[in-house]
């Protein structure tokens, strides 16, 4: 599902909070809001299911004006998950992400089902983990439990403020990982709030770069690590380490030369360009064998052509 925001703005006695915000996220995509604190990104994000009335402007989903639909079967649209996880502790696993579709009142079996699909796509044991409780669980588990409740009813947008920010960092990877591929099996159309910005370039399709309740850019992350708006973005994004965080956002296949095919271990074709600089440091050379996923030699990758424009 697509969501547009045209000329969003939110003032708070007077005070711009959320300032004449255009951007559009096409369905499917992974938008990452990033920023500083402050700049307007969790209330830029509760506007979209109307926990935050607008000021002015229009929020659409799938070209459909969000005042012109009733708020709670509009919620009922969007899955919502938040730093606090917010699972009920006296319920267990299973009744917590029942919640919505028994409120939508589907039949006791398809709720069973969908329990043990979305346990299931979490990587939680269905048999070892629905009837226990929250308290029971790792920090990391329960912030899972809190995506699968999201997604029970099969929405059509994800929203998620700061899911993983209470999370200790190897856990907050982890997940951000099984975020990655949970999008890739759903197809949601998701927007991330996040003060990461390192998280953002490596999960997010496009990423709006706020400050001050303003948008000051809107992208891909290659194409804001490339081209940054301003020394704002410039220093946010990645300061003195731009070049290398924008040789992670290319892939060694990009600048493959089908000769010479040099000996030694070859790195994947879909391998970033930071890792290829990182295997050529460790073995004190400037190029590598490159391989298909097959594992088959298909050509090498040289220094000198990771570093071209």
């Amino acid at each position: 599902m697509t969501i547009e925001f045209e000329r969003v703005t939110k003032t708070y006695g007077g005070r711009r909070a959320i300032a004449d915000i255009s951007f559009r996220v096409e369905r499917g995509a992974f938008c990452a809001l990033v920023g500083p604190s402050g700049a307007g990104k969790s209330t830029l994000l509760r506007m979209v299911n109307r926990l935050v009335p607008m000021s002015e402007g229009a929020i659409r989903l799938e070209g459909e004006d969000i005042t012109r639909l009733e708020p709670v079967a509009l919620r009922r649209r969007i899955g919502y998950v938040v730093q606090s996880i917010g699972l009920f502790p006296h319920w267990t696993i299973a009744q917590n992400i029942a919640t919505v579709p028994r409120l939508l009142h589907w039949p006791e079996t398809r709720i069973a089902e969908r329990v043990r699909e979305l346990l299931a796509l979490m990587r939680l044991d269905p048999g070892t983990t629905a009837e226990r409780y929250p308290h029971q669980l790792s920090g990391g588990q329960q912030q899972r439990v809190g995506v699968a409740r999201a997604l029970a009813a099969d929405p059509d947008v994800l929203l998620m403020d700061e899911p993983f920010g209470a999370l200790d960092p190897i856990t907050r990877e982890e997940l951000r990982i099984e975020l990655g591929r949970i999008h890739q099996a759903t197809g949601k159309t998701i927007l991330f709030v996040t003060h990461d910005i390192d998280s953002a370039l490596e999960a997010a399709d496009v990423i709006a770069i706020l400050r001050n309740g303003a948008l000051v850019q809107f992208g891909t992350p290659a194409e804001i690590l490339a081209r940054p708006a301003d020394d704002f973005v410039r220093d946010f994004v990645g300061g003195a380490a731009l070049g290398l965080k924008l040789l992670a956002q290319r892939r060694v296949a990009e600048r493959l030369r089908p000769e010479p095919r040099p000996e030694g271990t070859p790195i994947p074709g879909d391998a970033t360009l930071t890792e290829a600089l990182s295997q050529m440091v460790l073995r004190g050379t400037d190029r590598l064998p490159v391989s298909d996923e097959n594992g088959r030699i298909t050509g090498s990758v040289a220094l000198a052509d990771m570093i071209a424009p």
